[in-house]
């Protein structure tokens, strides 16, 4: 958490951005206070995590069902199921298994009233001030590698958005297969706020989905997307009311894995693979931007900025 952060930042020395940041401890204690209003089934996490014992991982949760897999997030080395590399690793692997056994599909989701929140900047920034250039040819090499493993995927991937899905936790659901969204769930790419560039080959899927300007709108200006707005533009497929968010999900997952696994595979493969090499390029693109614009003095400002004064807006 904030904690942790300021703790880390401390030991190295870097007392200069310690006190850039003392604001990000008071908005992050808002921001939670603010989703103890939300829903979240503390008893979903415990049962999840002790029923599937044959799949251990620390930051997601893996449920082989009849017919498909269910990879949750539920992070513990990151707060808000937010990404950094070990997250990432995760999902891999779980996606990688998926891949070679009998699942017809991937259900993807997350426990709590999140579903993602992007790039863990707070790992991610402890990092930087030890190795600037190191620690931003990692990180985007972490995402390359996980985005591709998405835009490689041959099942089917189905995201359930339970709630708030920003940066990478957003731009990766066009290269999933059928999106759909709790009502309560809302999209935003704010990555000029935090001085970022786009990621998750949203650069590419954006503007095809949505049209060049609401896709300029999400990622230059982060405009915030309500479900109802997001299934509008064609990021989301369905939008489902909240007390029936999980029992419609699963009707319908169930319906999909009657199918015949090798015709869900190959109708997937005519719609995906005439955008599979761009998509690889658009991702080759973005992450190279990214390491450029993170290993830079003013790329670290700006992300130093947004946590100080965005992260309440959360």
């Amino acid at each position: 958490g904030t904690s942790t952060f300021m703790e880390a930042l401390a030991a190295n020395g870097t007392t200069n951005i310690q006190t850039s940041v003392t604001g990000v401890t008071a908005s992050k204690r808002r921001f939670i206070d603010d989703r103890r209003d939300q829903p979240f089934d503390k008893r979903l996490r415990f049962s999840v995590r002790q029923t599937e014992s044959a799949y251990r991982y620390r930051d997601i949760v893996v449920r082989k069902q009849d017919g498909f897999t269910h990879i949750l997030l539920s992070t513990k080395s990151s707060e808000n199921n937010s990404l950094n590399p070990e997250v990432m690793k995760e999902v891999q692997s779980a996606l990688n298994t998926a891949a070679a056994d009998d699942s017809k599909l991937v259900l993807f989701s997350a426990v709590g009233s999140i579903f993602c929140c992007g790039l863990d900047f707070i790992y991610f920034i402890r990092r930087l001030t030890d190795d600037r250039k190191k620690e931003s040819t990692k990180m985007a090499e972490a995402i390359r590698n996980f985005v591709n493993t998405f835009i490689q995927f041959k099942k089917p991937i189905i995201v359930a958005v339970n709630g708030p899905a920003i940066g990478l936790g957003a731009s990766i659901l066009p290269l999933c297969d059928v999106v759909w969204a709790n009502e309560k769930a809302w999209f935003q790419t704010p990555y000029t706020t935090f001085g970022q560039s786009p990621d998750g080959c949203s650069s590419l899927t954006f503007p095809r989905i949505m049209g060049l300007a609401s896709a300029n709108e999400m990622l230059f200006s982060g405009r915030k997307l309500t479900a109802q707005e997001a299934c509008a533009k064609g990021l989301v497929s369905q939008v489902f009311w909240p007390g029936t968010f999980t029992q419609e999900v699963m009707v319908r997952i169930k319906e999909l894995v009657t199918c015949n696994s090798v015709v869900l595979e190959e109708s997937k493969a005519l719609v995906r693979n005439i955008m599979k090499v761009d998509l690889e390029q658009a991702n080759e693109k973005e992450c190279e931007v990214l390491k450029k614009i993170w290993g830079s003095a003013q790329g670290m400002d700006s992300m130093l900025k947004y946590l100080q004064k965005k992260i309440d807006e959360f």
